[in-house]
């Protein structure tokens, strides 16, 4: 039977709702999960009309998010169901760092969290009973196989690519990661810090695991050999040291960047390294961008995107609504998507296989992407954050 690895006795005070009101009482994770029939209690079918229920008692619901589009699906989620949203939009790391530093202390506020970065939920967060996976038992049938079986549940995928200026160039200006490091784009190349974003990170990590790709894409795009510096691994450690040397400029958000690349008018705009999803940017702001999907030796990397409910949650119930309505709720349509709605734009792909594409959205699977391999990324993380620190 799970338990809680980081509460040495097990035995915390939580405030619980009963059908009877508030009560204060001591329990053992056993004895949570029990109550929210979560872990080795979940049911093998949702009642959804009990949890509905509850979750109106419950009241109110505490959300982590990685994204400002919390408040979005926060509000759509109060007008259906009268239930109160307290959104919390941080970083990822800030994310992490605030959730492990809280149940160490014994304060459980998060029932839900809604993050990226993988590697560290899997490997830590879930193996260590910080977070509990939980799956509206009637979606199963429309999900696609990954999102069945990932150990948490899957929200939607997003990306990682490269945009430029589609008013200043009329076609993509390069088509070769190793084009970053070349002299002309000096102090032309932006981004969200890494380490300040999950996502940005594992990016730049996955180039190190696949650097005999990007070997072979110097060779295919120099026609010379690579002569890597002294004190460097392997084609990926060499492609960060090069892009870092080229004067790499990094911001603390994506928004930025994507104006930065894409405002109109501009003489020398910049390239931009973020997610495809800001693609709604250039669409709200009247942006002139686009990105490129020709790139040696890939587009870009595919990201993944985890809603969990948290350990202790003082609202299960409320969590375990507000799960379903991030999956789009019932029977969904483009106009109808419940807490879907925000991520249903281009650049993000759904895990639903009942719910088509935005126009002009290919399948995740024609996109020409690196996946997240959540183990190698995590196993390897201390050591490409220490070269990037080091070399920045």
């Amino acid at each position: 039977m799970k338990k809680l690895v980081f509460v040495i006795i097990i035995m915390v005070v939580v405030t619980a709702l009963f059908a009877g009101g508030n009560s204060e009482v001591v329990r053992t994770i056993d004895e949570w999960e029990e109550w929210a029939q979560l872990g080795e209690y979940r049911p093998a079918e949702d009642d959804w009309d009990a949890i509905v229920e509850a979750a109106k008692v419950e009241e109110e619901l505490v959300v982590y998010s990685f994204s400002s589009r919390v408040f979005d699906f926060g509000r759509t989620f109060y007008k259906k169901y009268g239930i109160k949203v307290i959104a919390h939009d941080m970083s990822t790391p800030s994310l992490l760092e605030k959730l492990v530093r809280e149940q160490d202390a014994g304060i459980f506020e998060a029932d839900i969290i809604l993050v990226d970065d993988i590697p560290t939920l899997y490997n830590e967060f879930l193996s260590e009973g910080r977070l509990y996976r939980f799956i509206p038992t009637d979606l199963m049938d429309v999900l696609i196989d990954e999102a069945k079986t990932a150990p948490l549940a899957i929200n939607h995928y997003g990306s990682r690519g490269i945009a430029y200026n589609s008013e200043f160039y009329s076609e993509p200006p390069i088509d070769s990661w190793w084009d970053l490091t070349r002299p002309e784009w000096k102090g032309k190349i932006i981004m969200k810090d890494p380490m300040n974003s999950g996502a940005e990170f594992n990016t730049f990590a996955t180039f190190i695991q696949h650097h005999v790709d990007m070997e072979e894409a110097y060779q295919d795009e120099f026609g010379e050999e690579l002569i890597k510096s002294y004190d460097v691994e392997n084609a990926g450690y060499e492609f960060l040291k090069r892009l870092m040397a080229n004067d790499l400029i990094l911001m603390s958000s994506s928004t930025p960047v994507m104006k930065a690349v894409a405002a109109p008018g501009q003489t020398d705009p910049p390239l931009g390294i973020l997610g495809f999803s800001k693609l709604r940017t250039i669409q709200e702001e009247k942006l002139t961008g686009a990105f490129i999907e020709d790139l040696s030796p890939v587009t870009g990397f595919r990201t993944t995107t985890i809603m969990a409910v948290g350990a202790f949650s003082k609202h299960p119930n409320a969590a375990k609504l507000m799960i379903k309505w991030l999956f789009g709720g019932d029977n969904p349509t483009p106009d109808n998507l419940a807490g879907y709605a925000p991520y249903y734009v281009l650049g993000d792909w759904a895990v639903r296989t009942d719910l088509v594409e935005p126009e002009g959205q290919k399948p995740i699977s024609e996109m020409d992407f690196y996946v997240e391999d959540a183990d190698w990324l995590y196993n390897n993380a201390i050591k490409v954050r220490d070269f990037w620190l080091q070399n920045q």
